[in-house]
């Protein structure tokens, strides 16, 4: 026969276009009678009973008995001796094994490129030990049984849009330039890993984007022992499946973008979670990104767990990413990273087990802390309401504009949450209906006191109250001086509002009441009647004469190497404090040559509400001492864990160290007033800086007079440094 009658259905732009006759009829019978490289004589190319030749044949059984592998080799044979032949053109071959039903290339070397686009693999295919010097072409091709490349190296691999119907193994494999993997099918299923990629160099470019790896519940695709050098494209691509990336090595851009893990179940036999990442790397330098570009469609619908070989030295972004699914372990780490700039957790993530959508509420530039103020009550009632914690978290915050979110990880139901939290609102606007001929709910008239086992639920009411009323008089300034309208005040009520209907009403009725009692002296007189319910409740309730005085802590950590003068600090501190005019009000309390373990008792005995550290600091955090008398450096971030567990009893840190402003930075997202020193503070500026602190706060003065009053001190006393101590608050 002259000619194979197979005509190309595909376009391929280094071989064939649509409607081609296949060329090797011509081919062999140019050759015939010839010797291959290997001495073998070139016969005919056979024909089957449909006129196709033996590489285009679908005639399986015939293929077998005409040795198909055989004749493969000795074509690839004559392509190499054939300098007019710039390619292998295996474009749309039939492929079948023979006895062993594995068409197997062991040791091989493809010096042109290899053109096997549309070809279809009946069998199973084993590359081993095999180079593609010029690269391969797999596009649109077939795998009907399983592909297996074991110690390859492949100068540009690609496989868009081809379909794998077994496993997929790629052992050993180097892959150069490039690999295309996108619009890949891989449909294997089984017990075990079904596609695997282990032990391989990527150093090019790498494209998974819209591949399927379609392997049903109890199948894995695995990457490991991987290493990427390039960019590494993941955008849509479909896991359907268990995915695990370990010991994997991302060492430029690598982006999952709109890529779907969607696990159709769960397996005992998995030992961690449906999405693992474990021990990856991100070195300097390199980004690796989850991101979904769909705010109603959160990356990660099931467990997730997350952990790195070495803290990343690159950058790992999370966008619109929900964490509630990652594990707690990992989730913790992440956030932890978050502080230090190697993660970046971004816009739309649910960072949490339950979160509220977030907020943008219109500010202006003065009223953004009223709105902030107004969250800090409402989660900190909600908290002692329901035992449940809360929090808010502030996404943005610019001149225009506050976006924020609550968010809770407690383990109870979202229904719950959502409930809760409108129980909370209407609960805390109550407390504004109490009046002098009235009692709190948790008031036993009966008995004239605060009724058994409620007596958080009575501080917490009154926490409520004071905090409300102390919002309403910053804002009755405001509507004073022309400062602040109705719509302001909409905005502040919409902060903490969660129950839908009559916000409008709500909010005017709202500012008429701040307009026509928080303002000038019927703040004053309102103040005096709440005061004369609380004061004597108060009286009734408590016992011992530390109640409702201010407890400062002293903690001291000095150095043999080069001591500084806290003795005279700390003397000079306590007799401010004892000749002061409220000094039946103050407690005071101290620690020398402070350790954790004595820092951390000192906290738990007598939780204070003014804590100062005077001792040494660098930029990298303060000097304390370890058990063997030996300086040891305590980072702003654990500070920052320590003073979170303490919130609701300290108000102000002090940190009279040198080079502490980066720690009060850390300390200030849970302690509303922090000072910190922003370089090396001479000696004589921080004990005049302390005595004019504590002087003021001796006097019964707020925070930020007492931090003004010891800026002074340094200006009265003629020396230098009153540009070094920073006070850190939303005021």
């Amino acid at each position: 026969m002259s000619a194979c009658g197979h005509q190309y259905v595909g376009d391929y732009a280094r071989s064939r276009t649509i409607g081609q006759r296949c060329p090797y009829a011509a081919f062999y019978a140019e050759r015939a009678g010839s010797v291959d490289g290997s001495r073998v004589p070139v016969a005919a190319l056979p024909f089957d009973g449909q006129g196709l030749c033996l590489f285009h044949s679908s005639d399986v059984p015939w293929k077998r008995e005409q040795r198909l592998g055989g004749r493969f080799l000795q074509l690839i044979e004559l392509l190499n001796r054939d300098d007019a032949q710039s390619q292998y053109d295996f474009a749309e071959f039939v492929f079948a094994g023979e006895e062993s039903r594995v068409l197997g290339l062991t040791g091989s070397m493809f010096r042109k490129p290899a053109e096997f686009a549309g070809s279809s693999f009946l069998d199973s295919v084993l590359f081993e030990r095999v180079e593609f010097e010029g690269g391969a072409s797999f596009r649109r091709a077939s795998f009907g049984g399983d592909l297996k490349l074991q110690d390859v190296r492949i100068r540009g691999l690609e496989m868009s849009a081809a379909t794998v119907a077994g496993v997929a193994h790629f052992s050993g494999v180097q892959f150069l330039d490039y690999a295309l993997f996108d619009g890949v099918r891989f449909s294997g299923s089984g017990t075990g890993v079904t596609v695997k990629f282990e032990k391989s160099h990527f150093d090019g470019i790498s494209d998974f984007s819209n591949a399927a790896f379609l392997l049903g519940s109890e199948s894995s695709a695995a990457f490991w022992d991987v290493r990427f050098t390039d960019f590494v494209n993941f955008h849509n691509t479909r896991f359907q499946c268990h995915v695990l990336f370990e010991d994997v090595f991302f060492g430029f851009v690598t982006e999952f973008v709109d890529t779907a893990f969607d696990s159709i179940g769960s397996s005992a036999r998995f030992r961690g979670a449906a999405v693992e990442l474990n021990r990856i790397e991100v070195p300097e330098n390199a980004t690796l990104t989850f991101k979904s570009t769909s705010c109603l469609d959160k990356m990660f619908r099931h467990d997730v767990q997350i952990s790195f070989k070495t803290d990343p030295l690159g950058l790992v972004r999370f966008d619109n990413v929900d964490f509630s699914k990652i594990s707690a372990p990992s989730r913790a780490r992440l956030l932890r990273l978050a502080t230090t700039g190697r993660v970046e957790v971004g816009s739309g993530c649910i960072k949490y087990r339950y979160q509220t959508a977030v907020r943008s509420v219109p500010v202006g530039e003065g009223n953004a802390p009223l709105v902030i103020e107004l969250c800090q009550t409402f989660t900190n009632y909600f908290t002692q309401s329901n035992g449940l914690n809360l929090g808010f978290e502030i996404v943005e915050r610019d001149r225009q504009k506050i976006s924020f979110f609550y968010f809770t990880d407690e383990d109870i139901s979202e229904a719950v949450f959502r409930e809760r939290l409108e129980e909370t609102e209407r609960r805390l606007w109550n407390l504004l209906s109490v009046r002098a001929d009235r009692q709190l709910p948790v008031f036993d008239e009966a008995a004239g006191t605060v009724s058994t086992g409620k007596e958080s639920a009575f501080i917490n009411a009154v926490d409520g109250i004071s905090a409300l009323m102390g919002t309403f008089f910053r804002v009755g300034a405001r509507i004073a001086l022309g400062l602040w309208s109705g719509d302001d005040t909409k905005v502040l009520l919409g902060a903490i509002r969660f129950n839908d209907g009559g916000a409008d009403e709500r909010a005017a009725s709202l500012h008429r009441v701040i307009a026509d009692k928080y303002t000038g002296q019927a703040l004053f007189g309102i103040s005096g009647r709440q005061n004369a319910l609380l004061l004597p409740m108060v009286a009734r309730s408590t016992s011992g004469d530390t109640a409702g005085k201010v407890r400062i802590l002293f903690l001291a950590a000095n150095s043999v190497e080069a001591p500084l003068a806290l003795d005279r600090e700390l003397r000079n501190i306590k007799t401010n404090l004892r000749m002061a005019s409220e000094r039946d009000s103050l407690e005071f309390d101290q620690q020398s040559a402070v350790t954790v373990d004595s820092l951390t008792q000192a906290m738990l005995d007598a939780p204070p509400n003014i804590v100062h550290f005077a001792g040494h600091g660098s930029e990298a955090g303060i000097f304390l001492e370890d058990e063997a008398g030996e300086e040891r450096v305590v980072t702003g971030e654990a500070l920052a864990r320590l003073f979170h567990l303490f919130k609701d009893s300290v108000r102000c840190v002090v940190l009279s160290s040198c080079y502490s402003e980066h720690q009060a930075h850390a300390i200030r997202q849970h302690i509303p007033y922090v000072v910190g020193m922003s370089e090396r503070i001479p000696d004589s500026a921080a004990l005049a800086f302390s005595t004019g602190f504590y002087q003021a706060i001796g006097a019964g003065r707020e925070i930020p007079f007492a931090f003004a009053l010891g800026l002074a001190k340094i200006d009265l006393g003629g020396l230098t440094g009153a540009q070094i101590p920073v006070l850190l608050s939303d005021d």
